[in-house]
């Protein structure tokens, strides 16, 4: 069975594409920026030699009511994500959303650290608060959002193109997506530390998922032509799925 290619249209392409706008409109698209409204965090972690996942779950369990405290009294949205069909999982993302309160989130970590999460897995703490956006989120009536099928795209803007250029083949993409009925948001983040690096994130929250874009999709002309939108605008890296469980 070939490979599901989802709602975001450039799965996997290398594409090259020549500059075709003059220098006044590429300034003028330039000044349009994302309206961000969260910081988004993701920090990579390897189990540690003995243990395991039901390790992993059982400290988080055991402070479950202080983690849960701290989250909510600082704002922090904190889930864990594991990468998807892989049986023998020894690597993870801890995803913490907050609203810029990088003290919060350093004295979350310094607590886990505290409380022996080192003696469970070794995770890249590095705190980058890149700044993010939800672009759709149809998630009104999702009623229980614990465990969510994710895809984390990474990607770069081609040369001379820009959240400005991509910005008409995102709502045209968005005007699409509602048709569907399907219950599913997407997240735009902005690597700090590049002009032209992004991710998008997919997160669907109907198990039944791939059928729907299968069905309702996959073969229209717009998703065909809104493909190749994004294709000149952007070239994504890599695609990893996850399935992501909300901690706090």
């Amino acid at each position: 069975m070939k490979r599901l290619i989802f709602l975001m249209p450039f799965l996997f392409f290398t594409v090259s594409c020549e500059q075709d706008s003059s220098d006044a409109d590429n300034k003028l698209s330039s000044l349009i920026k994302p309206n961000f409204s969260y910081n988004q965090d993701l920090f990579k972690c390897n189990l540690v030699s003995n243990s395991s996942l039901i390790g992993l779950e059982s400290f988080f369990s055991i402070q479950a009511n202080k983690y849960s405290s701290m989250s909510k009294d600082n704002g922090l949205n904190i889930s864990i994500l594991f990468p998807e069909n892989n049986e023998n999982v020894d690597n993870f993302l801890i995803s913490i959303r907050s609203d810029g309160n990088h003290i919060a989130i350093r004295n979350f970590i310094d607590q886990i650290k505290s409380d022996g999460f080192e003696d469970i897995a070794s995770c890249t703490f590095s705190i980058y608060q890149n700044k993010a956006l939800d672009i759709i989120k149809n998630i009104n009536n999702v009623i229980d959002n614990t465990f969510v099928n994710i895809e984390i795209l990474r990607c770069s803007f081609n040369n001379g193109y820009n959240f400005g250029t991509f910005q008409i083949a995102i709502n045209r993409y968005i005007d699409n997506v509602d048709k569907l009925d399907m219950p599913y948001s997407v997240s735009y983040i902005e690597d700090n530390s590049t002009n032209n690096d992004f991710m998008w994130i997919n997160s669907f929250y109907d198990s039944s998922y791939q059928t729907i874009l299968l069905e309702n999709w996959i073969n229209k002309k717009d998703a065909a032509e809104i493909k190749d939108e994004f294709t000149e605008n952007a070239t994504c890296i890599d695609s990893t799925k996850y399935k992501s469980y909300r901690l706090f």
